[in-house]
């Protein structure tokens, strides 16, 4: 119970208080701790989480920029094919957690090149570890996302323990031309994660244009949970 209702303190940042910085220290002891507690398919852990502290500004500002003209590309093609009638002119509000924070995570795969001794007895076996080859990174990408997942999930309940608020986009280029200008980043992204201290909430924005919280809700259980 004590966990359910840590999480459920969790709300999307609209903008962090960014005279407030989470000591490099205590986001250390956050991953270390992340890393200690998540699982992953014979312990390959096939993704790099890459940390942009607060002095990273510039770098942070190139990925929002590639989020917003993901977004404005995504809609003119929906305004082309017909599947909405317009698209919006403004960047969206609620990606400016990616440019103002304490602390930005880029979770990319990464290809693995030392199996444990048990994984690597299999290999001599003739087990194929896909994980260990480059050309197979597209290949797993779902496997490796739902593993990003489970890392982002552990972190954000060891971070909402300590009040350190977390948001969340997968909104951005799938192409990895289009991060040429971010040369550590080998492989597509798959998640970017932002920490720090919360000034504004997306649901009080909400909230202050008149909306209630029922009106921006969860589908209900049973939408979403099929018993067979």
């Amino acid at each position: 119970m004590d966990s359910l209702l840590t999480l459920m303190k969790r709300k999307h940042v609209a903008s962090y208080n960014i005279d407030i910085e989470i000591p490099k220290g205590t986001v250390e002891k956050l991953l270390h701790k992340t890393w200690q507690a998540t699982s992953s398919k014979n312990n390959f852990m096939p993704y790099s989480v890459h940390v942009l502290g607060p002095d990273k500004k510039e770098e942070k500002i190139l990925v929002w920029k590639k989020c917003v003209a993901k977004q404005q590309y995504s809609e003119d093609q929906a305004v082309k094919q017909g599947k909405i009638k317009k698209a919006q002119t403004k960047a969206n509000p609620y990606y400016n957690h990616i440019k103002e924070n304490s602390h930005l995570l880029i979770f990319t795969p990464r290809v693995c090149d030392k199996p444990t001794r048990y994984c690597q007895k299999q290999i001599e076996e003739g087990h194929y570890a896909q994980e260990m080859f480059d050309d197979q990174v597209n290949e797993i990408i779902n496997t490796t996302s739902i593993e990003v997942g489970m890392f982002a999930s552990h972190l954000t309940l060891f971070c909402m323990e300590q009040d350190i608020d977390v948001s969340y986009a997968v909104c951005m280029p799938v192409l990895l031309k289009n991060w040429q200008n971010l040369p550590f980043v080998k492989h597509r992204p798959i998640m970017l994660m932002s920490l720090g201290y919360g000034g504004k909430y997306r649901s009080q924005n909400l909230q202050a244009m008149g909306w209630k919280p029922e009106d921006d809700f969860k589908p209900e259980i049973n939408e979403v949970v099929k018993w067979i």
